[in-house]
């Protein structure tokens, strides 16, 4: 805990502090893949790859 003379943990608990780190903060471009066919299709920005389904086979698509 703070003891209020610098010497407690780091402002932010060291977690990353961020929104939206990794694999899920992909940016705007890029392409939604079949993971089961291979088909691309561009990924619409506010739209996951994973609620989008595959116009070929119907499998949930996943981020390339």
């Amino acid at each position: 805990m703070p003891r209020g003379d610098g010497s407690g943990p780091p402002a932010g608990g060291g977690r990353g502090g961020g929104r939206m780190r990794g694999q899920f903060a992909a940016g705007p471009g890029g392409n939604c893949i079949c993971p089961n066919c291979g088909h691309k299709v561009p990924h619409v920005v506010g739209q996951p790859c994973n609620q989008r389904t595959c116009p070929k086979c119907g499998t949930p698509m996943t981020r390339q």
